[in-house]
């Protein structure tokens, strides 16, 4: 099936240009072609829950990092190139967010929705509790 979107929107088209293409121009079926250069869940990126699979070495870094921010909740943004099932090795912040949004997290399932409410109760209860 070839789904057809319609827009105008400038950052699209330069990227399509980048690469080579335009708008009339249809991939075959296997290519995936990025149409920005971002991946925010806001510009149509994809959530993936990957907290399974992920390497522990992921969360401790990001506790570490969080503590070392000052901060008791946060979201991490972490970017590698290496598998995540793998120990963390060379990577990049791209951001620490102390007030991370879970929308789109807990639209992907019930196992997210509960992860969520078990995650903001922990914090209701820290907040509570003085340092």
């Amino acid at each position: 099936m070839i789904t057809v979107i319609k827009t105008d929107d400038p950052k699209i088209k330069r990227k399509l240009m980048r690469s080579g293409l335009n708008f009339d121009v249809i991939p075959a079926p296997d290519k995936v072609l990025p149409l920005l250069d971002n991946a925010n869940l806001s510009a149509g990126g994809d959530a993936i829950d990957v907290t399974d699979v992920m390497h522990p070495s992921y969360k401790e870094t990001a506790i570490r990092l969080s503590r070392d921010m000052g901060l008791r909740y946060s979201g991490v943004d972490i970017i590698t190139a290496a598998p995540i099932e793998n120990p963390i090795g060379q990577y990049f912040v791209i951001e620490i967010n102390a007030a991370p949004g879970l929308d789109y997290y807990v639209e992907m399932g019930d196992k997210q929705r509960r992860t969520a409410r078990e995650m903001y109760k922990k914090v209701l209860v820290a907040m509570t509790n003085p340092r």
